[in-house]
């Protein structure tokens, strides 16, 4: 028998790969919606308390972001339905980092507020720079900042899972064309996205883990 923790790490990579696949093959975006829900709640099992509102408050806050970078024409998706978004992109960034944190795990680090000042600058940078080569240049610096900050093995670990991550989503999403950026990046994704999927994975670990840990449910909620 495969080893529980064995077990876990092959049904989040299938899982992985299949959201990939509805992502790219799945022809609409309701399609896409419902064929990713019921993935999820299969694959992920059971969720707690905790990593449910995490999930919720992700998909909250990343829509907001979209919405503001969406606003810069930083990027565009090919057919949305609602504030330039389709319908299952309100869902995906809850089940990134939900997927991040089953995948690499760990324990969560204790409360820096210097992270919550560095994550600010962060959304900010996002939601107000619509120059990809200022941006990727401003961002870049604050992901350096924060690695000199926050450099636990850990840490690099939740940097270096949303960096690969990233790449295979946003890659997915070009060449299937769900999402285009404009001036014709090479591949068709701007550089910047390292430091988009980067800071995430690094602000998940930092600020998101320790909220979610303090308030884990020890009796733990089946979907």
């Amino acid at each position: 028998m495969l080893a529980p923790v064995l077990a876990n790490r092959l049904i989040l990579l299938f899982q992985f790969l299949a959201t990939l696949t509805i992502l790219a093959l799945v022809p609409t975006n309701l399609g896409k919606l419902a064929a990713l829900l019921s993935l999820w709640l299969i694959t992920f099992r059971r969720l707690s308390g905790a990593e449910f509102a995490m999930y919720c408050g992700a998909c909250l806050f990343f829509t907001a972001m979209n919405a503001a970078s969406l606003k810069q024409g930083i990027f565009s998706f090919s057919r949305p339905d609602f504030l330039g978004m389709p319908v299952y992109e309100f869902f995906m960034w809850g089940f990134y980092l939900l997927h991040t944190k089953r995948m690499v795990g760990g324990v969560a680090p204790q409360k820096r507020w210097d992270a919550w000042a560095l994550a600010v600058l962060y959304a900010l940078a996002f939601g107000a720079i619509p120059d990809p080569h200022l941006l990727l240049a401003v961002t870049a610096t604050l992901l350096l900042i924060g690695i000199a900050l926050f450099h636990e093995p850990l840490d690099l670990g939740y940097v270096g899972y949303m960096v690969l991550f990233g790449a295979a989503v946003e890659y997915t999403g070009v060449w299937s064309g769900q999402w285009t950026y404009p001036g014709e990046p090479l591949g068709g994704v701007p550089l910047w996205f390292i430091t988009l999927w980067g800071g995430v994975g690094l602000f998940l670990r930092r600020i998101v883990l320790p909220i979610v840990a303090n308030f884990e449910a020890p009796v733990r909620l089946r979907l």
